[in-house]
């Protein structure tokens, strides 16, 4: 293991969901903004980026976060609360930088490859992420999927559900990166789905497609702070390799 390694590796297995936090610390504001910057450039579908990142700081937003978060102690003593939410609202916006980008003329890309983005980002995901009024799309989606994949391999997962799906698997993958970050830069987090999200959307003004993924909590874990010792699964339980 090289030296790299054994730093994620200490990273990774130091980083726990704290459920309480230290309030009398002196907190780095700038941890979460670089590690924002490192979550912006984690892997997602089709470079649509989908996510937004609402950092709850003032203590009165953080009261109310908390309270929307069902007043857990890991909301209630944390220095910051993040909110990540996924905007599938945002898809035309999307399309247009991966266009911009596409034709950018300062671009390495050949030719033949720029021309299968153009297609992809101009047909293809405005098909993918269309609106679908009583899952007609979907259906005519799958049977079509249905039929060609009679014949070869197709992707399947085509329907408004399988949409939502992806783009809240891009999301998390950031909030991941997110979360190991932190760690990294000395603090700790904990990620929250036992939320209220229909008040943290109504308090954050968000549009009605908006959908939040999850509450990450970020401060520095507290004596206690970890509730119980970690357990998973053994490597042969869940890896097969074939």
């Amino acid at each position: 293991m090289n030296q790299e390694a054994e730093i994620f590796d200490k990273v990774v297995r130091e980083r726990r969901s704290i459920r309480r936090y230290d309030e009398t610390i002196d907190y780095d504001k700038d941890v979460v903004k670089r590690s924002l910057e490192r979550a912006i450039l984690s892997p997602n579908s089709s470079n649509m980026q989908l996510w937004e990142f609402y950092r709850i700081t003032s203590d009165e937003a953080k009261k109310k976060i908390a309270y929307y978060c069902l007043d857990q102690r890991t909301a209630t003593t944390a220095s910051e609360l993040l909110v990540i939410v996924a905007r599938p609202d945002k898809v035309k916006e999307s399309i247009k930088l991966n266009l911009s980008l596409v034709n950018d003329p300062n671009s390495f890309e050949k030719e033949d490859f720029r021309e299968k983005r153009r297609t992809y980002y101009s047909k293809v995901m405005p098909l993918f992420y269309s609106r679908d009024f009583l899952f007609i799309l979907s259906l005519i989606k799958k049977l079509v999927v249905f039929v060609v994949g009679l014949k070869r391999p197709i992707v399947r997962e085509v329907t408004v559900i399988n949409k939502k799906v992806t783009i809240h698997k891009s999301v998390a993958l950031a909030a991941q990166t997110f979360m190991l970050s932190v760690k990294a830069e000395g603090y700790d987090t904990c990620p929250m789905e036992g939320v209220d999200s229909k008040r943290i959307k109504k308090y954050l003004k968000l549009p009605r497609r908006a959908e939040i993924n999850m509450v990450i909590s970020v401060g520095q874990r507290a004596e206690g702070g970890i509730w119980y010792p970690q357990k998973r699964y053994e490597y042969d339980e869940v890896v097969k390799e074939i």
